[in-house]
Parts: structure tokens; C-alpha cells; sequence
């Protein structure tokens, strides 16, 4: 047992099997063989070891505690939590026994019984650590943050290196709309223990952050958090903005140089300096050809390209533009040199790709910096145009909406993006067990098959394919343009995702079926929004779940529409806005207001319907489906459930109707809710 507890697990079983060999049936040695196969990864010869000790001695609460323990490490809940209940019976007064229940039901979304759990080990032992920060998870969990933050606190307070105690606290704190604290907390977390779970939390926290003075101390986290991916990258272009703000020099800003390369500038007043910038690029390189590039200036040829030459400009700057072009391509065809400066300063105006012979660009040999532009402008779009001739058409488009769509996306696909989010893959089921606890949730089997119905240019399709374990997905969209943009990235990325391009509106034939279908921003491009809902309910199977995304009429209403779709219409007009409008900051505030593709959505959409709560709530009574909740931000669902104390699940959209008319801003973007087709 010395070894054991002192970790020499290889020398202790040596010992333990010593002593099995003398003594076959010794109880003892065969639960400590068990226990060291649990520890070893081993849970299978942990159950079998554990349970020959149990017939020997089936009065021993330890023997049933770590029986538990290992038939949950195999995934056979139901038989670990009644392992776990005989050993309370044995021994109600072991804290550690109450702890280890109260952890296996809430893995089963259990949460008041867990709660009884942690509460009565605690009473045993009530500075158990554990126990005090596993009831602020399940608090969390059940939507009390006032309360799960008191537990965590307090358990941070007996053991303050506690990361995954930490993390909760962040988002408890996330629950109350303190952003500052969730911060900090998980800083905190991340300075005791970095995972893909402690690094996303981190961007969760300081997305919506805003900083009018310095803050510094970010930026080393923002740039590595940029650098290797720990989420989104959009959904730190904001703060990063504050921060870059208020440093140095554009030009030797690495920060703003990584932001740059990754996703659309998000901020006003960075995109002034950024247009000045480029006008001050074109001067230089029609004056000076020897002109050398810096980092900068090819980050933001890169991000011209992302926000699809948003910037404004004026008729002098785009002639001279236009001008440098020519002399571009006369030199292509010539075989004469071409000055770097030439090539980044023209690609910030127009993409590569476009200029004739662009692909003797690629012949010459470059800067690194330059080399990234040419891969991004030349070499992407190439592959790109290849992959077409590889989807497959699924349906005729013959609907008159469904082609007028069809041709804004394919003259501008939605969204253009770099880098997606990342997930680590979960079961489906325990995904909106853990964020839906009051909804009843069967499990789909292994593997999922999903359908996300207008998947664009793939974002979405990528994320809910990683998201999910077993995730066998199909994606639809009616743009060729988009869903070569999202098989390229799928292929970069290794996913095994199936493309198809059809008209969600001809599916009537279809005979696939689908556990999970996604439809987020697309229905309501519909000339019959809930025509298409219902076309795709019929391809869902029986209890099976869809994540929908619709305009909320409320929302919208302020929204200025536009005439045109140009992107000389998209560019005139959202500058006018930007010097003119009143409404300059509420749009501002949308991502979507910040390249063509996404302006063009937001404002010039050539088909666009807007729902109601009250609406979307008579449909699912009349097709009998389950609102499970709302994808919204965990302070929103806060202040509801703090007004509307006797709807925690959130689901009463009568409630919410009243609470969106007090608060017309909350779904902004869109309603997004989960629903379940009945049994």
C-alpha cells in the first residue's frame, strides 16, 4: 500500500499479484489491482478485478465507490451511479462517496440530486474542495450564478489552484454580465493550466470587452490567442482594435498585422487610419517601383481582400489604382520585373486573381509576406474554381427567389473567412443535456446525421462537424461560389464533409433522414420562410433537433434597406451612412456591416422576411415541436430568468415577447433556438 500511495503503481502490483498468487481470492489485493487499472487507463480490467473483489467481500463501501468510478470511465452510467448508491448505503457517512455520486449524476444532467449530493458532503466534511466547487458547477449549470458563485469562491478559497473551478467562476460570472471578473478569472485558470477549453473561455470572455484606455496587458494574450487559433478569430477583432489603438506604430504592430491576415477589421476608427494607409501605399508605389514592402502593407492587401475592398475610396485614388493594374499586367505579359510594391499595392484594390496571366505571378520568386498574398489572391481562388466540377447538384433550382439568391451569392458568397472556430467533439445529446438541463433529451445512438441546410461558405458546417462526435454531415447551399470556398477549407482542415448543391425548397423527394438539421440565417431568405421549415421538418427523424436562425421583426425594424447591390452601391452608400446616419453606431455594431458580402446581407438583400416570437410560437404548436431554448448569450438568458423567476428552462415565448419588446436589441442578430420533433 506504501507504493501505492506514494505512486509506484508498477512496484505495487507487483506486490498485490505476490500476494493474489499465494491467496487467489484476497479481496483487498484484487480491489487495489483494480483501482491501479482505473488509474492506468484500464477500466475495463478494473471492473472485472473490482468485482471478483466485491464477491468476496460485498460489504466494502471503497470496493463500489471505485467500481463506480471505473463503469463511468466505460460509459455505463446507469450501472456506475447504482454502484456508487450501494456504497452510500454502506457508508453514509463518507464525504468522498456523496462527492463521487453527485459528480455521475450530474454527467446525467441530474442537477437537484447532484446538488443534495455536494450539500451533504459538505455537512460531512465542509472543507472538502471539491465538493464546495462541484456545487457551483451544477448551480451554474441549473442557472444560478449568484449561488454557484458563492460555492466556487469558497472552494477557491480552501484550494486556490483549482483551473477547472476557475473556469466555472469565469462563466458564472459571464451569467451576470460581469465580463471584468469572468476575466480575471480566467486568466487566472489559464496561468495554472492551458486547454482548448481554458483558451476558448478566454475569448468568450473578453469578445465583448471594450477598453477606452490602455490596455496592454492583453495584448500578448490576444496576439497568441490570433496565432494558434484558440478560436474564432473574429470574435477578437474588437478588443484587439482597443488595443492596437493605443499602441505604437501601424507599421511595426504585430498584433494588428496577425488581425489583419485573419478577419475583417470590426472597428471605425481603426478602418480610417487603415484607408489612409493604403492611400498612402498607392502614392508611394506609383512614385517610387523600388519601394520595398513591409509586413504591414501585405497584411493589408490581405485584408482588402477578406473585406472584399470594402474601404471607400475616392474616383482620383481608384483611377490611379486602376492605372497601376495596367501597368501590373503590361509588365505580365512583357516579362518584365514587377516591383513588389506594385503587386501588394494593386491587390489592395483589386484582387490578384482577376488581372490577366495573374498566374506568372507565381513563377517569380518572393518575400514570405508577399508570398501569402499571392496564396490567398492566386492560389486559393484557383483551387477554388477547380472544386466547382466536383460538387454534385442535388436538386434543380427552379424556384424565381431561390435564383435570385443564388446569383448574390454567387457574386459575393457569405461569409468570407480564414480561420473557424474550434470544438472538442462531444456526444450531441450531452451537448443539449449540458446546455438545455430543464429539456428531456433521448440520445441519438452512435455517430449523428446532420443536414445544415444553407451552409454557405462552410463555417457552420465545419464547426457543428467537429462539434459533434460522430458526425456524419451533409451541406447544402445554392451557390457553387460559397461551397467551393467551404469544401477548400473542409480539405485543409481533414474533415470528411459532404457537399451537394440544391434548392432546400425541391428536397420534397429526398429520401435521406437526419437526427440534426441546422438552419441558421437561411429561411428567411425564403419567399415562405415556414414553408421551408416545414419542408425541412419532414426530412427529420422522430425526436430529432434542428438549431434555427431567423430575423426577429422587433430587431430589424430600424434597419435602413438599400436599393442597388453593387459593390459600388454596397461602398457608396455605407459610407454616406458612416459620415451621415444617426444610425452610424447601431450599425457599426453589427460584424456584418464591415466587408461587401456581409454589408450586402445585412442591407441589400434581394429577399428578406422577418419573424415574430408570437409567430414562431403558433408554428410549433402547429407541427407539435419542442422548444428546447435559445442559443443566447448566458447575461440575456441572466436578466429573463431573473424577470421571469418561474420559467428557468426559458422556453415560454410569451415571456419573451415581452421581454424583447423592453429589450429590442437582444436578438439583434437573429433569434436562434433548438427544437425537437416529438417521438
Amino acid at each position: 500500500m506504501q507504493f501505492h500511495h506514494a505512486g509506484r503503481l508498477a512496484e505495487a502490483e507487483q506486490l498485490y499479484r505476490r500476494v493474489l498468487a499465494a491467496e487467489p481470492r484476497h479481496a483487498d489485493s484484487l480491489h487495489r489491482l483494480g483501482v491501479i487499472a482505473y488509474q492506468a487507463g484500464q477500466p475495463a480490467s478494473a471492473v472485472e478485478l473490482i468485482r471478483k473483489a466485491i464477491a468476496q467481500r460485498a460489504a466494502a463501501a471503497p470496493y463500489h465507490l471505485h467500481l463506480g468510478l471505473a463503469l463511468a470511465a466505460l460509459g455505463q452510467m446507469d450501472e456506475a451511479v447504482a454502484a456508487s448508491r450501494v456504497a452510500l448505503k454502506l457508508d453514509p457517512g463518507q464525504p468522498d462517496i456523496h462527492n463521487n455520486l453527485g459528480v455521475l449524476l450530474m454527467q446525467q444532467g441530474q442537477w437537484e440530486e447532484a446538488a443534495q449530493c455536494y450539500r451533504q458532503a459538505i455537512a460531512l466534511a465542509p472543507h472538502l474542495p471539491n465538493a464546495h466547487g462541484n456545487l457551483g458547477i451544477v448551480l451554474r449549470s441549473m442557472a444560478k450564478p449568484v449561488e454557484a458563485i458563492a460555492c466556487l469562491m469558497r472552494s477557491l478559497e480552501i484550494h486556490p489552484a483549482q483551473p477547472e473551478v476557475l473556469s466555472n467562476l469565469a462563466l458564472a460570472h459571464l451569467a451576470q454580465g460581469d465580463r471584468r471578473r469572468a476575466l480575471d478569472a480566467a486568466l487566472r485558470g489559464l496561468a495554472l493550466e492551458e486547454t482548448p477549453q481554458s483558451r476558448r473561455l478566454f475569448v468568450q470572455c473578453v469578445k465583448d470587452l471594450r477598453f477606452a484606455g490602455e490596455a496592454g496587458m492583453l495584448r500578448p494574450w490576444l496576439l497568441r490567442a490570433l496565432q494558434e487559433g484558440w478560436d474564432r478569430p473574429g470574435d477578437l477583432a474588437r478588443v484587439s482594435a482597443d488595443v492596437i489603438k493605443h499602441g505604437g506604430s501601424v507599421m511595426d504592430d504585430a498584433l494588428l498585422h496577425m488581425l489583419l491576415c485573419l478577419t475583417p477589421n470590426l472597428d471605425i476608427e481603426l478602418e480610417k487610419t487603415l484607408t489612409e494607409s493604403r492611400r498612402d501605399l498607392l502614392r508611394d508605389a506609383m512614385s517610387n517601383g523600388d519601394l520595398s514592402v513591409p509586413d504591414f502593407h501585405a497584411a493589408l492587401a490581405q485584408q482588402c481582400f477578406i473585406n472584399e475592398y470594402v474601404f471607400s475610396h475616392t474616383q482620383d485614388e481608384i483611377t490611379q489604382a486602376t492605372q497601376l493594374r495596367s501597368r501590373l499586367s503590361a509588365a505580365l505579359e512583357t516579362g518584365t520585373p514587377i516591383p513588389p510594391a506594385w503587386l501588394v499595392a494593386v491587390a489592395s484594390y483589386f484582387p490578384l486573381h482577376s488581372i490577366p496571366s495573374a498566374s506568372r505571378l507565381l513563377d517569380q520568386s518572393w518575400l514570405s509576406a508577399v508570398e501569402a498574398v499571392l496564396t490567398q489572391q492566386i492560389r486559393e481562388p484557383e483551387v477554388e474554381r477547380r472544386l466547382r466540377a466536383e460538387i454534385p447538384l442535388l436538386t434543380d433550382i427552379t424556384d424565381a427567389g431561390s435564383r435570385n439568391v443564388q446569383t448574390q451569392y454567387e457574386e459575393n458568397p457569405y461569409p468570407r473567412w480564414v480561420r473557424a472556430g474550434t470544438a472538442e467533439a462531444e456526444d450531441l445529446a450531452d451537448y443539449l443535456r449540458q446546455n438545455f438541463p430543464h429539456a428531456q433529451i433521448a440520445s441519438v445512438g452512435p455517430g449523428v446525421d446532420i443536414l445544415i441546410a444553407g451552409c454557405g461558405t462552410g463555417r457552420n458546417a465545419i464547426e457543428t462537424t467537429q462539434r459533434f462526435a460522430g458526425a456524419r454531415t451533409l451541406a447544402i447551399d445554392l451557390s457553387l461560389s460559397s461551397l467551393a470556398h467551404a469544401m477548400r477549407k473542409s480539405r485543409e482542415l481533414g474533415l470528411d464533409i459532404e457537399y451537394a448543391q440544391a434548392d432546400l425548397l425541391a428536397l420534397d423527394t429526398f429520401e435521406r433522414r437526419f437526427d440534426m438539421i441546422e438552419s441558421v440565417g437561411v429561411l428567411h431568405h425564403l419567399a415562405d420562410p415556414l414553408a421551408g421549415w416545414r419542408m425541412l421538418l419532414s426530412l427529420l427523424r422522430p425526436g430529432g433537433v434542428m438549431l434555427l436562425g431567423f430575423y426577429s421583426e422587433v430587431a430589424r425594424k430600424s434597419l435602413p434597406r438599400m436599393a442597388g447591390g453593387t459593390a459600388d452601391d454596397i461602398r457608396r452608400e455605407r459610407q454616406r451612412l458612416l459620415e451621415t446616419s444617426d444610425q452610424r453606431d447601431a450599425l457599426a455594431a453589427s460584424a456584418d456591416f464591415f466587408t461587401t458580402s456581409t454589408c450586402r446581407d445585412l442591407l441589400f438583400h434581394v429577399q428578406e422576411h422577418h419573424l415574430t416570437l408570437a409567430a414562431i410560437d403558433e408554428f410549433l404548436r402547429a407541427q407539435d415541436l419542442a422548444l428546447l431554448g435559445f442559443s443566447a448569450e448566458d447575461d440575456v438568458l441572466a436578466a429573463y430568468r431573473k424577470r421571469f423567476a418561474d420559467d428557468p428552462a426559458a422556453t415560454n415565448l410569451a415571456y419573451w415577447q415581452a421581454f424583447e419588446a423592453d429589450n429590442p436589441d437582444i436578438f439583434a442578430g437573429m433569434y436562434q433556438f433548438w427544437v425537437q420533433k416529438r417521438s
